[in-house]
């Protein structure tokens, strides 16, 4: 399967790869990019190596807007990237400038992942995850967790779902992911190929 895909000698494009946190964008990342012959980088990484802070020190010094702001600087950098897989934060593409940019920049893969399988990946990890604590910057459990989630998918979905490329993982194995998303790119490139 792999020489199959390999002969298909995609283009070097940028692969961008969205959903919630959680979803799998930067264990899934780095296997396409081997697939496909890529490179792969997470842009959460950039930002960090960029201002010398992890994710939660710049929530913690500047808040989400701060963040948000360097964000969208360093996805523009990207632009310089050629034949890379991109993993992106889970607000990054939640947000019209950012989404719209990426779309037209790139291909966008939403992977997608039910709000129950998302609370049993994040839950051992909140304490990383400064979107899902509290005021005190506490770790969110149980209920609060999980209205959190949900609240945070219901504001994020319509944006995750104009994506080029749409692939529910649930119940999937990283593997079975990673062949999920080489067959929605097949489909994509069949696709686009026709409209030409």
């Amino acid at each position: 399967m792999e020489g199959d895909f390999m002969q298909e000698r995609w283009p070097p494009i940028r692969l961008y790869l969205t959903g919630f946190m959680g979803c799998g964008k930067s264990t899934i990342g780095p296997l396409l990019a081997r697939r496909l012959g890529y490179s792969f980088v997470d842009l959460d990484v950039l930002i960090e190596r960029q201002t010398g802070k992890t994710i939660p020190e710049i929530f913690a010094t500047g808040g989400e807007g701060a963040f948000r702001a360097v964000e969208r600087a360093v996805l523009r950098q990207t632009a310089m990237l050629e034949a890379y897989v991109i993993a992106t934060g889970g607000g990054t593409l939640a947000s019209e400038e950012n989404l719209d940019w990426a779309l037209r920049n790139g291909c966008v893969v939403y992977l997608q992942v039910s709000i129950e399988e998302l609370v049993q990946r994040l839950a051992p990890a909140a304490r990383d995850r400064p979107m899902l604590q509290d005021w005190r910057r506490q770790p969110l459990q149980g209920a609060a967790l999980r209205q959190r989630i949900a609240s945070l998918l219901r504001r994020r979905e319509a944006w995750y779902l104009r994506a080029h490329c749409v692939v529910s993982t649930d119940g999937l194995s990283v593997a079975e992911t990673v062949e999920a998303v080489l067959q929605a790119l097949r489909v994509y490139r069949s696709s686009r190929n026709e409209r030409r």
